[in-house]
């Protein structure tokens, strides 16, 4: 591989945004032991180009750097990095590459990460104003400060977005799936990769959804939701509906659990992430059935189970501790 293909790239990676999965991949090649010499004077070349200016957080991110290095090399595992470059790495580089941090600095500009863990809940504020709820169990990245020409922000799981108005600069939400495009306006988004269905309903404004196949983004004009119109986009057969819904449905931050149309299956990965249990039991055992229910009283998991149990039956189950197992009655086999 030429030193400038290699350039090229790095170049393209320091000052274009690219999704969490591309991110990561081209940090871990940027460290591995393949072409070292020539991605150094590449981060050379970057590291004259920045406008950043040693302090306190670069200190202390390149003695984290260090002293991780230092710990893999007690292991064995060799990390061939110059002391300039180290310090370079300090700030290009995220933590999270060696240790499990949440951000990666190009230039001015900060690529953040939002994260919520089974059980939580965030709130936050994007630099154009939109405010995001954030479900459990999701991930939205986004950087510091938007292009003049468009508001692009990634999404794994589920949020709901409140869009600042800004009809010169749209605003996108892109999941593995779906891209959903709105000037301004209240939308919901729940594209979690374990569901079965990636879902966006529209609350007030007007929104367009693409369907996203094997990466790609479909070449059609999409479809115009109106307020209290949801899309579900079936990942196993491809299918789309588009439903009317309730305002209901957006209202998992306010502790209401909706389903409309959801497959037991959905079902249960909602109830794992809201009540951080765990479920042992065979997918296969239950259809994919839809079922549409509320639970706006903020109800416990055992009397969500026992409703549960009423609505779809054929199966029995036993709590224990953190843990519900799920048997399928033999009369159904």
């Amino acid at each position: 591989m030429k030193s400038d293909y290699i350039s090229k790239i790095l170049d393209q990676f320091f000052h274009q945004s690219y999704t969490p999965e591309v991110t990561k991949k081209v940090q871990h090649w940027m460290i591995d032991d393949h072409w070292t010499a020539e991605k150094e004077d590449s981060l050379h070349k970057i590291w004259e180009q920045l406008e950043v200016k040693p302090d306190q957080s670069i200190g202390n991110s390149l003695r984290i750097v260090k002293s991780k290095i230092k710990a893999e090399e007690n292991k064995g595992n060799k990390y061939h990095l110059h002391r300039t470059v180290l310090r370079i790495a300090a700030v290009l580089l995220p933590v999270s590459l060696l240790i499990g941090g949440y951000m990666h600095f190009s230039g001015n500009i900060k690529n953040i990460e939002i994260l919520t863990a089974n059980q939580e809940q965030k709130r936050c504020t994007l630099p154009d104003g939109t405010i995001v709820w954030l479900n459990a169990d999701s991930k939205i990245d986004y950087p510091s400060r938007f292009n003049d020409t468009i508001r692009l922000v990634m999404l794994e799981g589920e949020a709901y977005f409140s869009v600042k108005h800004n009809n010169k600069q749209p605003f996108i939400v892109k999941t593995k799936d779906l891209s959903i495009k709105a000037l301004g306006t209240e939308f919901n988004v729940n594209s979690y990769t374990t569901n079965s269905k990636s879902v966006a309903t529209l609350n007030q404004g007007k929104i367009q959804v693409k369907i996203i196949n094997e990466g790609k983004t479909t070449t059609n004009n999409g479809y115009i939701l109106k307020p209290n119109q949801q899309l579900a986009y079936n990942k196993n057969d491809k299918s789309i509906l588009i439903n009317v819904v309730t305002n209901e449905v957006t209202e998992w931050k306010n502790g209401y659990l909706v389903f409309q149309d959801a497959t037991f299956n959905d079902i249960i990965n909602t109830l794992h992430r809201r009540y951080n249990i765990s479920f042992r039991y065979n997918p296969a055992d239950f259809h994919n059935d839809c079922y549409s229910i509320k639970f706006i009283n903020h109800e416990s998991i055992d009397q969500i189970m026992e409703i549960l149990h009423d609505v779809v039956g054929g199966f029995s189950y036993q709590k224990s501790g953190n843990e519900i197992l799920i048997k399928q009655d033999k009369t159904n086999n």
